[in-house]
């Protein structure tokens, strides 16, 4: 597999740590819900506190969905150098993008 070429510019180097970042929190948020879930299937878990495990489990794996889905947008739309720009003022919303 041949290297990427380097950025040709500061904003595309951290576009790379960007996307760099945003493949980390992905890949970290699914292993934790992985093992969230193997906890869950082989926990060993008594009867009376199935159901309280499965309601704690249950919203920490919707906590970690929701984190992964926010962390990815925030750094790949919304970074500092992101590629989209979103504004909100009286006057209405207006939505920006870069075309490269």
């Amino acid at each position: 597999m041949r290297p990427l070429p380097p950025p040709q510019s500061f904003a595309e180097g951290q576009r790379y740590i960007y996307g760099l970042l945003a493949s980390a929190a992905g890949m970290f948020c699914g292993a934790a819900s992985g093992v969230m879930v193997a906890l869950l299937m082989w926990g060993g878990w008594s009867a009376a506190e199935e159901h309280t495990i499965v309601t704690i489990f249950g919203w920490c794996l919707g906590g970690f969905i929701a984190a992964m889905l926010v962390v990815i947008v925030g750094l790949l739309a919304g970074g500092p150098v992101g590629r989209f720009r979103l504004e909100a003022t009286r006057d209405g919303a207006a939505f920006e993008a870069d075309r490269q």
